[in-house]
Parts: C-alpha cells; structure tokens; sequence
C-alpha cells in the first residue's frame, strides 16, 4: 500500500504578534472560549454602566440644544432626513460640527420615547458594549488570535474611568457611535489583509465613512490602516499606498468640513497664544493623558487652562512638558529601529494613542478646556493594546520570565477592578446638572470656572433652590466684582423670590453702573422702583429701556402705569395705545 503523504504547506503555524510564524500553542482558542469571552466582555460593560440609565439629561451643556431644543428630532420624514445630512443647515452652524449621523440616531430615539432620557442612555451604553466586542476583535484578529491579549485591552477599554465622559453624556453619542464604525472599520481592513478581496476594503471605506458621519475625529482611520500594514510587516508597495488614497481623500475632505464650520466660533484665534504656548499645551495634554490611563485620579467634566504665575509664565510642569515629550519620542524612534516583537507593538500602540488624539491635543485651541476626558475613547486602545499582548507574550514564555507574565496579569486585573469601581461610581456624577457641576467645582473652585458656577446657578433656580442659587451668583461676584450677568441676578432673587426690594435694587443698579445699555437690567429697575413707589426713577429706568427695546408690549404697559401714577393720563394713554397696536401685529 502506498504511504499518504501530508503537503506541510497547507498547514497553517500559529504566527507572532507581528506575523512570524511561531511555536507558540493556545490550547483555549476554540469557538465556545471566543464567543464566552466576547459575552462576558459585553456583560460587564453593561454592568459597569448601568446606573446611566437612571440619568437625566445635562441640560446646561449641550443635551439642551443636541436634544431638547433641536428641529431636526421632531420628524422622520424624508425633508427632515435629508436637512439632518445638508452640510452647513443652520442648526449645524449654530452647534459647530457635522456629525448626521448622530443626529440621525439621537432623532430615532427621539420618535421612540421623546424626551424621556432612559432610552438615550440605554442606547449609548449598549453601543459602548458593543464597542468593547469590537476592540476584543480588532485585537484579537491583529495579535493573531491571542484571546488573552484581547481580553485584557477589552476588558480596559469597557471599564476605563476616562470613558464615562463618553458614555453617559447623551450628547456624546458621537464618541460611542464614531467609535463603532471606526473599529468596524478597522476590523474589516484586517479581514481584507487576510485574502485581499477588494470588497472588504470597499467595506472598510464605507465603515470609515459613517464613521465620518458621526464624528469629524474619525479622519486618523488612513494612519490607523498604515500602522496595521507596519504591524503585520507588510512590505510597503506603490499598491499599498494607492490603497489608502481614497481613505485620504475622505479624511481631507471631513476635515476641511469640520474646521470650516468650527472656525466661525469653537476655534480660539491664533493669536491667543503664542507658538511655544500651543507647544506646552499639546505636550502638557499628550503627557497628562498618558498618566490618567493607568491613575485616572481627580477626573472632571471640564480641565480650565492653567493660571497664569505673578510672572506672565505657565506654571512650571507646563514649561517642562515639551522636554517630556521629546523624550517619549525619541525612545519611540529607538524602538521602531529594533526587530523583536514587543518593540514593535510597543510602537505600534503609542502612534496609535497619538494619531488618533493629536488632532485635540490644543495646539490648535478650540473651546476654552484644556483637555477632556471624552477624547480618550479610542486613543486609550492602543496603551490597552500594548498591556493586552505584553502580558500574553510574557504568560506563553517557557521560562520564568512567565512568572513576570503572571505579575502583570494580576496587576492588570487588580486595576481592571478598581476602574470598574470607580467608573461605576462615575457614572452617577452625570445624574443631572448640579451633580456635575458640584463635581467639576470641587476639583477647580477658582474664579476660572465662574460659568460653571453660573450652570449650576440657574439648575438650582429652575429647582427653586433659591438660597443656593443665590450663593452661586454671590461666589461669581467675589471673584469678578464687575460680572453684570451675577450681579442682575442677585437683583432678580432678592425681589422675586425674598421681596427685599431694597436689596433687589442695590444689586440691579451696581449691575446698572457697570453696563447702562442692559435693557433686562433697566426693565428691573424700573419694576423694583415702581414697586418702591418711586415712580420718577422707575419711568426713568424704562423709558431708557424702551430707547434699546421697542418691541417689548409688558415694558410699553409698565411706562403706561407709571405715567399714570405720576399725573400724566395723556402720556400713559399714548403708551398704552403703542402696547395695543403692537399685540394686533
């Protein structure tokens, strides 16, 4: 009888992190241990977020305008689809950015439960589930199946504490809902690298696209396929690059979109700092990112700009930042010159943390925070990245090098617990306005953050909270004596909500001194002085607003009574007659 003869060609070796072939063995990569640990994945990052469900919307920053108050959720008709994707509507330009998809999703919810948040904070935590699945997939297809490896920088990435931001605010739909396609996006380009069938690349392009569509800080994806391509050393080719050119055309394209209606207002002028300043802020960003990903300690809603020292300098861990920096550069570049595989994925996840965050590192300062826990949602998979493989790489060795493996496991676990604690913790400081602002406050109480006080100021009076409402406003005056805006409101407290009149009016005409063209201020003025029965001063005050404001019917009605009440019938019968005519209109 003739001896079969086995083809070893067509018998496919387990293979490195980076593509060689090797020895290594995975007895646990079977189906049922894959589909155990992408469920398991999924559950804790449902567990971990479920408290988001109990939230309300953060009306004073952003939720009021993406949700609330915006036109384009009330209908699903084909007219109101179409203007939610027109570039440039008006709602668009009055809220800075294109996302349509977003907006898309978040009118869905909308014609599903109004404005009852439940089914808004379900939604983003079960796409930040499934984002967790996504990264345990990208990981594990990029290490060449290590589950272990992609369970750690999955389970991460679903428990991170810098997540929250991203998670349970309703208007950051866009970072669990860009992140979605973005990671798809990349899971289908390593599908396409498997057996090069172009239509897995045409889905990767369409992936990136929605993912554009969602959010403008999609456009890295190109440099995210170019790393995959150093990752698994694949020879650079003229192939290879064309490729990618339609990627870098749609990235140039959402860019330009998105910097054209962000320069109107969002984009600080550049003039505002100067070019080493931007330095220290991309650096002092870049650095402080880093840190908070392995100890996310003293988390806010918003990060001021730091104060300026009596000297005209940033403070001093500012000045050295760009040192800093240069140096994690440099031992980048010595890295990427080695041929072992940790190095590799070592530099492989630091340009991914980079790339996909140096677009908000405030070198170009836009808004008026510094850094923000929100864009670290994909950045941070790339540090999960390196944790995931190092720690699998270090378990397979045969030598007691796997005890340090063990180690590190252990640690990462430890921790993983720790941010789930805390992250669950987290997401009730997103309850509702005043527990936010109370949060973001006690890490920052200085006069910096003076609108923030005034967020909280006005929840506390939509509650009827007047007492705290009121020391609110006094905290913002005894940081800037001259902000008119407290200083009205104060006025407004004392005499509608205590009847002090006298104090109503100290306050009212401090704010008076300080701008006399506030027409709400003189309109006050005029009523608390009537009320006083000083009726000379109040026409006085309203008869100022009236030269600002001639279309206001219960101002024209108010100079009515008082000309009444001063012994001028003739005059307060012209007034009143103006407030008759201009309600026909």
């Amino acid at each position: 009888m003739k001896k079969k003869t086995v083809d070893t060609r067509r018998i496919k070796k387990p293979v490195s992190t980076t593509g060689k072939t090797s020895e290594t063995h995975h007895p646990a990569n079977n189906q049922y241990v894959l589909y155990g640990l992408m469920m398991l994945v999924f559950i804790i990052s449902v567990m971990v977020y479920f408290p988001v469900r109990n939230n309300d919307f953060i009306t004073t920053w952003d939720d009021g305008v993406y949700v609330i108050n915006n036109p384009l959720m009330h209908s699903l008709s084909w007219q109101n689809i179409s203007s939610i994707f027109v570039y440039g509507d008006a709602f668009q330009r009055l809220i800075n950015n294109y996302h349509p998809i977003t907006t898309l999703s978040l009118a869905i919810n909308y014609q599903v439960s109004g404005l009852s948040p439940v089914a808004y904070h379900t939604t983003n935590m079960v796409l930040h589930a499934l984002n967790a699945v996504l990264v345990f997939l990208f990981i594990y297809l990029l290490s060449r199946r290590r589950l272990l490896a992609a369970a750690i920088a999955a389970l991460l990435f679903a428990v991170h504490p810098m997540h929250v931001e991203s998670v349970a605010w309703v208007s950051e739909r866009k970072d669990v809902l860009y992140a979605f396609f973005f990671l798809a996006g990349l899971f289908a380009y390593l599908k396409y690298l498997e057996d090069k069938k172009i239509w897995k690349l045409g889905a990767a392009f369409i992936l990136f696209l929605f993912s554009c569509l969602s959010k403008a800080m999609a456009v890295p994806f190109p440099l995210m396929i170019l790393l995959i391509d150093y990752f698994q050393r694949r020879t650079f080719t003229w192939r290879i690059l064309l490729e990618k050119i339609p990627f870098f055309i749609l990235a140039l394209i959402i860019g330009f979109m998105s910097v054209n209606l962000q320069s109107a207002s969002a984009i600080n002028k550049f003039e505002t700092f100067s070019l080493f300043q931007r330095t220290m802020h991309a650096s002092y960003g870049f650095i402080n990112y880093l840190i908070l990903f392995i100890w996310p300690s003293g988390l806010s809603a918003f990060y001021p700009y730091p104060a300026i020292t009596p000297a005209g300098l940033l403070p001093l861990y500012f000045r050295i930042a760009p040192y800093i920096f240069l140096v994690i550069v440099s031992l980048v570049v010595w890295l990427a010159t080695r041929k072992d595989d940790l190095s590799r994925v070592t530099v492989f996840g630091v340009l991914f943390f980079f790339f996909t965050i140096a677009l908000v590192l405030q070198f170009l300062s836009v808004g008026k925070a510094i850094m923000a826990d929100r864009y670290t949602y994909i950045p941070y998979i790339g540090l999960s990245l390196i944790i995931g493989i190092l720690t699998d790489a270090l378990v397979q060795k045969k030598s007691q090098v796997k005890y340090a493996g063990y180690g590190l496991a252990a640690i990462t676990l430890i921790a993983g617990i720790s941010f789930s604690v805390t992250t669950y913790g987290r997401t009730k400081t997103w309850k509702d306005d005043i527990t936010l602002w109370t949060d973001v406050l006690r890490q920052f109480p200085d006069g910096r953050l003076n609108f923030v006080y005034e967020k909280r100021a006005r929840q506390y009076l939509d509650k009827n909270q007047y007492e705290a409402a009121l020391a609110d406003y006094m905290i913002i005056t005894s940081h800037d004596p001259r902000d008119e805006k407290a200083l009205e409101s104060i006025g407004r407290i004392y005499g509608q909500h205590y009847h002090d009149l006298s104090k109503a009016v100290e306050y009212l005409e401090k704010a008076y001194a300080i701008n006399p063209k506030n027409a709400s201020v003189l309109k006050s003025l005029g009523v608390a002085m009537g009320m006083k029965g000083d009726f000379k001063r109040s026409l006085d005050y309203l008869l100022e607003a009236y030269e600002i404001d001639k279309s206001d019917t219960t101002l024209v009605r108010n100079i009515s009574a008082s000309y009444l009440y001063l012994g001028m019938p003739e005059k307060a019968k012209e007034f009143k007659q103006y407030s008759i005519s201009a309600q026909k209109k």
